[in-house]
């Protein structure tokens, strides 16, 4: 019997990847990283299991941290 918690925490970690996947992949340093950060923030989003449609640019930068330390 599939786990709906897995489910929607597979979800968020795929919508929250598809977020910063374009930011991870770019040289620590390379410029314009901020103005990418606050365009993803600017922009409304879907969010999975939640009602939100805004991101944060520290939320994201968060993210990518967590990525780079981690993966998914």
């Amino acid at each position: 019997m599939p786990d709906p918690s897995h489910d929607l925490r597979h979800e968020i970690a795929l919508f929250r990847f598809g977020l910063i996947a374009d930011l991870v992949r770019r040289p620590p340093g390379a410029p314009g990283l901020y103005t990418q950060l606050h365009a993803i923030a600017a922009r409304s989003h879907q969010i999975p299991g939640s009602d939100r449609t805004h991101v944060a640019a520290e939320t994201l930068r968060d993210w990518m941290k967590k990525y780079r330390q981690g993966g998914l």
